[in-house]
């Protein structure tokens, strides 16, 4: 089995590369690779349509070559943290591209799929979303894993005097929603009676970083998904289970 990891995250060694390799380490897999998207070029959609009746993207960068690659996997493992409320935009470029292996055969059909994701509020519906667009293009998500991961506000060195942090933008006073920011971060950050979002930050910063490769949950998940990964292979392998 070839697998494919892809990871959205611009940041050095982040939660989700991490997670991602684990993954992509669980499965035992002969063939394993590694793109991290920040490290080449791969530019958004331009909708020239050309690929409608070739199945390849005519813009000239990277993705001439990834798209090879996820071709060529059985298995793909899709990872991005969460900026702004959604993918970012490396992850979502590719996912754009990624239209071009559509038109009339559906090129990605049958191949298996995980996704994480790591945020902060919105993890859970950003891996919703991925799920529901690569199933769109003809993949079979296995499951995806949404965690808590590093605020820039941890380790920016202004967080804790902030008013606009992380916590204060998805605070149940601007959005009326409670997102549980608070609760899921008291192990590493504490938010003062001072606080008030958007007027004044009072917050003591206690880990300048989340490790979620730390976190036994996460982990066991990760390897859950990354096995349930070999065994789909190795039962199509077999013809125990039939494709599209």
């Amino acid at each position: 089995m070839y697998v494919l990891g892809i990871s959205g995250s611009p940041t050095d060694r982040s939660n989700t590369d991490r997670l991602v390799q684990a993954m992509m380490s669980s499965t035992g897999a002969e063939g394993q690779e590694f793109v991290k998207l920040s490290d080449i070029q791969v530019g958004p959609c331009r909708a020239h349509l050309k690929c409608t009746e070739t199945n390849r993207c005519d813009i000239e960068d990277d993705f001439q070559e990834l798209s090879r690659k996820v071709l060529q996997a059985d298995a793909l493992v899709l990872g991005t943290p969460t900026f702004y409320n959604g993918p970012t935009s490396f992850m979502r470029a590719f996912i754009e591209r990624c239209y071009s292996l559509r038109h009339q055969r559906l090129l990605l059909r049958g191949k298996l799929c995980a996704i994480i994701v790591v945020g902060t509020s919105t993890e859970q519906a950003v891996a919703d979303w991925m799920g529901k667009v690569m199933a769109a293009e003809g993949l079979e998500v296995l499951g995806s894993l949404a965690i808590k991961g590093s605020m820039c506000c941890m380790s920016c060195g202004h967080g804790k005097d902030c008013a606009y942090t992380i916590w204060n933008t998805y605070s149940k006073e601007m959005t009326g929603v409670d997102r549980g920011i608070k609760e899921a971060y008291l192990p590493y950050m504490e938010v003062l009676p001072g606080n008030i979002p958007y007027q004044k930050g009072s917050a003591e910063i206690k880990v300048s970083y989340r490790d979620a490769t730390k976190e036994r949950p996460v982990m066991q998940r990760v390897e859950s998904l990354g096995k349930l990964m070999t065994t789909k292979h190795d039962e199509r392998r077999k013809g125990l289970v039939r494709i599209g």
